[in-house]
């Protein structure tokens, strides 16, 4: 019985195939080497992209609080007349107040007979009302002054547009009654400098559309009320000369005013509009030439209160 002889097979080993496998697969090892390689040079230079451009955005909102402050200044600036005046009355009137009663004692070589008492007390009363007064406007116009525009938190409405309605009272009185209806509302989310000097140029705005003289015929109407739950919406009106429809387009854009030239930047309104939105609210006006204008100002609700509302109204 004839044995088989074992069959041997060969198999030919590819040409350039090595230690580390074909030369295709040292190629794609090459390739993939290279785009991770781009991968983390692309990354590296959109970090250092987004680090500038987070340091364009952070100088950006520098600028802003800068212009909004220089913008509050020149508003005060244009008033300083009427604030010296608004201060030296009740100065003047504690002088006197104070120059009586220093008199009264000198002249009485006793104790002050029950009368004159009574009336040096009412002198010295009615010198510290002066001086309080004194004290509320000095206190509003630091509040204006506050140069810290970056935080946020509860604002009290009313407060803050009484105290605009002190420190606007001398351009207000000589050309509207000052009228106000203010219903007890939650306080908003913003900061009070900012809201202070929105309010404050809407009562310059509805004082300047009223000539001076005519006091007992014109008013500018305060109000402050709910819309809603969650937002507080203010409304300042004047019985002035209105804005005409074209005029009105563009009430709210840079540098435009209806002003003669050297009163007033142009900004105060488009100032306005940005402090308003950018504290999430909205500002809109109504207007009608000879019969006034209505500007109207929606801010959200601090989110504290929103939540003691809810809980209230569901109580």
């Amino acid at each position: 019985m004839m044995k088989q002889q074992a069959k041997v097979v060969r198999f030919a080993v590819p040409e350039g195939r090595g230690e580390y496998g074909t030369q295709g697969e040292r190629e794609m090892r090459r390739s993939n080497a290279l785009l991770e390689e781009t991968v983390r040079q692309r990354t590296a230079e959109l970090e250092r992209t987004n680090a500038r451009l987070e340091e364009s955005l952070r100088q950006l909102q520098i600028a802003q609080a800068q212009l909004l402050f220089a913008e509050r200044l020149a508003t005060i600036g244009q008033l300083a007349a009427g604030l010296g005046h608004e201060i030296n009355n009740p100065l003047a009137f504690i002088l006197g107040n104070l120059d009586y009663v220093q008199q009264q004692l000198a002249r009485t070589s006793g104790a002050p007979s029950p009368e004159d008492s009574q009336e040096m007390m009412e002198a010295l009363a009615d010198a510290r009302d002066g001086a309080e007064r004194v004290r509320l406007i000095v206190r509003d116009l630091k509040v204006l002054s506050h140069p810290n525009d970056m935080e946020l938190g509860p604002v009290d409405v009313v407060a803050t547009l009484r105290g605009a309605a002190k420190v606007a009272a001398y351009e207000v009185r000589g050309r509207a009654r000052l009228v106000e209806a203010l219903d007890a509302v939650p306080p908003v989310n913003a900061h009070r400098a900012r809201l202070c000097q929105v309010f404050l140029n809407l009562l310059i705005n509805a004082a300047h559309a009223i000539p001076p003289g005519q006091a007992t015929r014109n008013e500018i109407r305060l109000s402050a009320r709910m819309d809603g739950t969650t937002r507080v919406l203010v409304e300042v009106s004047d019985t002035g000369c209105g804005i005409s429809p074209g005029n009105l387009e563009r009430i709210f854009s840079p540098f435009f005013t209806t002003k003669p030239v050297g009163v007033g930047t142009g900004l105060g309104l488009s100032v306005c509009h940005g402090i308003v939105t950018a504290l999430g609210g909205d500002i809109s006006v109504e207007s009608e030439v000879g019969r006034g204008s209505t500007f109207r100002v929606s801010l959200p609700v601090y989110e504290a209160s929103c939540i003691e509302v809810g809980s209230s109204r569901a109580a």
